[in-house]
């Protein structure tokens, strides 16, 4: 007796262990299951927010055909080389552009000696990476001296421009490149 009352002071002594009665073998129930659910369906969520906003929104393309622009890569280069050994220069006149007004941009063409010289052509193409519809071109024209050029430019909208200044002589074409940011008119 004595024996089944020391099993029985130590079973009520000993700490009671409880017993786990969560039924794991429904996935539902499985915090684990439902946490990776909901984190998948915020991950999905994101990304066909942001497929419809770029969908929606404008590419940013400015040039229709940039793919097979693209394939010309080698002469692209070669051009570029041929550029360089041109040794062509432009010292432009770019004032600070402002929205809206009317700016006068000036451009001297020098050889490769520094010495000025007249090409048949001068434009000046400028493209709004954010929007095509303000891309536009302009033809400078002769001042009368040997190798300056002169044009009216008006930007209507205050923001970042690519330009770009090509110059042909014959059958030599010779560009230069840059951005700009143009100010807010006031």
């Amino acid at each position: 007796m004595e024996e089944k009352s020391l099993e029985n002071l130590e079973e009520q002594t000993k700490p009671s262990a409880k017993k786990d009665k969560r039924d794991w073998s429904v996935a539902w129930k499985n915090p684990f299951v439902i946490g990776w659910f909901l984190i998948l369906t915020v991950v999905l969520t994101v990304n066909f927010f942001m497929v419809s906003m770029a969908i929606v929104t404008s590419p940013g393309l400015t040039i229709p055909d940039f793919y097979e622009k693209g394939k010309n890569m080698g002469a692209i280069i070669a051009k570029r080389k041929h550029m360089e050994d041109l040794g062509w220069q432009f010292n432009i006149d770019l004032p600070l552009l402002k929205e809206g007004s009317d700016q006068v941009v000036t451009v001297k063409v020098l050889d490769k000696n520094g010495q000025e010289f007249d090409v048949d052509s001068a434009v000046l193409y400028y493209y709004r990476p954010s929007n095509k519809k303000y891309d536009g071109q302009l033809v400078l024209q002769s001042t009368g001296q040997t190798g300056t050029y002169q044009g009216t430019l008006n930007l209507p909208l205050k923001g970042k421009y690519d330009l770009v200044m090509e110059v042909t002589k014959g059958e030599e074409v010779f560009n230069l490149g840059r951005s700009i940011m143009v100010q807010d008119a006031s």
